[in-house]
Formats: C-alpha cells, sequence, structure tokens
C-alpha cells in the first residue's frame, strides 16, 4: 500500500473515530501541489480581474487552481449594465448552474478546499436542493464568509468544520500579505489561530469551551427550524457578525433566537464586526451598547470587537471547531484545539 493511499485509510479513521465521538471532522490541512477551487454560489464579481488576483494568490502559495462554471467567465444574462440600480447585484449563474458548481466542487474529491468568489445572496435559495449529507460525504474547508455563512451552516450541521475568512472579493493582493490572509494561508496549511482581544467595555467576563458555530447574523437566522439551522446545536459558542443593518433589525433577530430558544443554547457569544450598522441609535448609545443589553441576562462570557467580518479586518476562525474563549478584565483569549 503506498503512502497517499495510507494517508487517506488513516483519515478516514480519524472521521470515523471523530463521528462516533460526537465531534466535528476536520478536513485535512492543505500541501502544496493540493487542488482547490474557485465557485461562485452568491453574487457575482463585475469584472475578471478578481477573479484572476485571487487566483494568481492562491497559486503563489502552490495550490492548483481549478474555476468552477460561474467563475470562469462573467455572464451577461445576470450582469446589469452600468448606471442599472441592479448594477453589483446579480447573481454568479442560474441557481441551476450555481447548485451544478457547488455539488461538481464537493463531490470532487480531488479538490481540497473550496474558495468562494464573494457573498451577498443567494445561497439560501440552495439549502432545498444540497443536502447536508454532500458536506459530509466529501470533507474539506469551504473558505469565505457574508453570505457564504450558508454554506458554512451546512458543513457544521453534517459535522465537518469549515472556515470564516477572506474570500476572492476581498485578497486585494497578490502577494497575500494582508494580516486576515497571511492568517488564513497558515490556518490552511496546519496552524491553528490563537487570538489575544483587547478590553472592551462591553465585556462579559467568563470561561467557556463549545462549539464554534455562527457567521453573518442576518444569514443563519434565516436558516431558523431548516436542515442548515446551526443554532439547533447545544453546547456552542457564537459567533456573529454583521453590515449596514439598523439596530432595530439587529435586535429583531436576537428576539427571534429567543422566541424559537435558542439562546440558552450557547456557552459564550464572540462579538465581531458590526460594520455600519445601527445608524439610528434607539435609546442605547450604540450597537455594542444595545448588545449588551441583551446578552449580559444570559450569564455566558461575552467578547466584543472581535475583528472579524465585513470591516477592514477579517481574522480566520475554524466554524465547527472545538474552541476556548477567556473573557477577562485585560481583554479576551480565543484558542482552538
Amino acid at each position: 500500500m503506498n503512502r497517499r493511499l495510507i494517508a487517506i485509510f488513516f483519515q478516514l479513521l480519524v472521521a470515523f473515530a471523530l463521528h462516533a465521538q460526537g465531534g466535528n471532522v476536520r478536513p485535512p490541512f492543505l500541501s502544496k501541489g493540493d487542488n482547490v477551487a474557485i465557485i461562485a454560489p452568491s453574487y457575482a464579481v463585475n469584472d475578471t480581474v478578481t477573479v484572476r488576483k485571487a487566483k494568481k494568490l492562491l497559486e503563489s502559495w502552490g495550490l492548483v487552481v481549478q474555476l468552477g462554471e460561474n467563475a470562469r467567465e462573467l455572464h451577461p444574462e445576470y450582469i446589469p449594465k452600468k448606471g442599472d440600480k441592479r448594477y453589483g447585484y446579480h447573481y454568479g449563474g442560474s441557481l441551476n448552474s450555481r447548485v451544478r458548481e457547488l455539488k461538481w466542487a464537493l463531490a470532487d474529491d480531488s479538490i481540497k478546499a473550496i474558495f468562494c468568489v464573494r457573498g451577498g445572496y443567494g445561497t439560501v435559495q440552495m439549502t432545498d436542493l444540497i443536502p447536508v449529507s454532500m458536506y459530509s460525504d466529501h470533507p474539506k474547508w469551504i473558505v469565505g464568509f457574508s453570505d457564504v455563512t450558508t454554506l458554512l451552516a451546512g458543513e457544521n450541521m453534517a459535522g465537518v468544520m469549515g472556515i470564516h475568512g477572506d474570500m476572492c472579493s476581498t485578497f486585494n493582493t497578490t502577494t497575500g500579505n494582508t494580516k486576515s490572509t497571511t492568517e488564513l494561508r497558515k490556518l490552511l496549511f496546519g496552524q491553528l489561530p490563537d487570538y489575544q482581544v483587547g478590553a472592551s467595555r462591553w465585556n462579559v467576563q467568563g470561561h467557556a469551551e463549545g462549539t464554534l458555530v455562527g457567521g453573518n447574523f442576518i444569514t443563519f437566522v434565516s436558516l431558523l427550524e431548516t436542515d442548515y439551522d446551526i443554532t439547533k446545536l447545544d453546547g456552542t459558542i457564537l459567533f456573529i457578525e454583521e453590515v449596514t443593518e439598523s439596530m432595530h433589525a439587529i435586535e429583531r433577530l436576537f428576539y427571534l433566537l429567543k422566541s424559537h430558544g435558542r439562546l440558552p443554547h450557547f456557552k459564550g457569544i464572540i462579538f465581531g464586526s458590526f460594520h455600519k450598522c445601527g445608524v439610528e441609535l434607539l435609546d442605547y448609545e450604540n450597537v455594542e451598547h444595545m448588545l449588551n443589553e441583551f446578552v449580559k441576562p444570559l450569564g455566558i462570557p461575552v467578547c466584543f470587537g472581535f475583528p472579524a467580518g465585513h470591516g477592514p479586518v477579517n481574522m480566520p476562525l475554524i466554524l465547527g471547531g472545538s474552541v476556548t474563549l477567556d473573557v477577562t478584565s485585560s481583554g479576551s483569549h480565543i484558542s482552538f484545539q
């Protein structure tokens, strides 16, 4: 038996063992020469430069990049012309082609990771067409954030880890020298992240251990009561980030979680960036004040200000991974096992 077959055999043994223990499967870390895919499951970009730059960046990491059918070219029938009010908000392709592209990337065992072109909207349309079992049949890293939260939730519900992190639209250099992209590369090649976050007046002190789930708030709350609903899971630490939502819309999402009986499931909460949110303030000083008022009575540790989401820095997180959260007067420590 050659070395590659032996490696695959042991990976399967580990996967079976983790399932037997109720844990999540960690896809294999990447090695130089591995095949990865770029797909467009949500909105598309208006140019061909973004995908080319992302491909060049991943190739500089030693990876072999395969482009999905919607990532290979722009589709004129889905792209409003410049000046149209819908310009910049169009799907990467038809629903059928986006489903077909995702199924290809998931099912091809030669592909070790899937990078998404961008977020926006569209993945919720696929939840009835992509069973969660597809994510566990061929465990591999899915990388992205924003609307890609849906796919990461599918992985987590299938017992597979995914990465909330930069994607093609945020790979803004071809050398990968931004802080978040550099940390993403390290993680993909096997270096687990360990974060220290400065103190916030809104933090709630405490210690928690659990499985990290979450992502873009409005995206995962829209998955309530579906097969992709990660809030059903017990013993989790919840990560939340949001962009351009009003304060009352964010509050409404929390009330939805509360009315569905989900809040007792969480052992801790990590708040990422709330970029351009909460402009109407309501009766609160800011968004953090409103969130603090909502979560403080839960009696669980809460970290504010983690640098991930739609803000200028988007540090990678392992969703579905075992995480420890320590919040003290001096700040927060987030570590993965």
